[in-house]
């Protein structure tokens, strides 16, 4: 059996998906942190961790484990928000630092072109198309584009944990490490 862990982040619909390999079960979380909501960013990021923590621990309960974790990273071209994606990036890594056993603990970061070309067979996919191939290629319906990201990024950890895809799969996934000195 194999727990694999996805998670697509950001404070306006941060989600985590956990999918079981043998039994296909999945559980979802989808969670929304506006600022508005908090008196600093630093209040946002304590309660952003520690809701990490306490749902990964429930999902981890559920289904028994986790083995690895995906996570997006970061949009390359971005102009605007970097550093608050940065912080929240390092709130959810401190999170699963602090709840999960090594390696697990450690996430695999999944550029959106890689997740997109994984999932669709393109590297330029729209959000719909996203939720669209979702649907088409496991059968898992979502009306919100991040829990279709967050389950894709799931699968796809499947994928590279288990090193059972097809080519085109596998290839999507082949320079993936979940920290610099690991040997695949």
């Amino acid at each position: 059996m194999t727990v694999c862990l996805g998670i697509d982040q950001s404070y306006s619909g941060l989600a985590m998906v956990a999918y079981d390999t043998d039994s296909g079960a999945h559980l979802d979380r989808l969670t929304a942190y506006p600022a508005t909501k908090y008196d600093t960013q630093s209040d946002r990021l304590d309660i952003i961790q520690t809701d990490i923590g306490l749902h990964v621990r429930h999902m981890q309960d559920s289904l028994g484990r986790i083995d690895v974790v995906a996570m997006e990273g970061y949009a390359a071209g971005a102009k605007f928000g970097r550093e608050l994606a940065g912080e929240l990036g390092g709130a959810v890594k401190l999170a699963l630092l602090d709840v999960l056993y090594k390696p697990s603990c450690y996430p695999l970061i999944v550029a959106p072109t890689k997740l997109k070309k994984y999932t669709t067979g393109k590297g330029t996919a729209a959000k719909n198309e996203m939720l669209l191939s979702v649907y088409k290629r496991w059968g898992v319906t979502y009306s919100d584009d991040n829990l279709a990201d967050a389950y894709s990024l799931a699968r796809a950890a499947s994928t590279w944990h288990t090193k059972n895809g097809t080519k085109a799969e596998l290839d999507s996934l082949k320079d993936l490490k979940r920290y610099p000195k690991e040997v695949r």
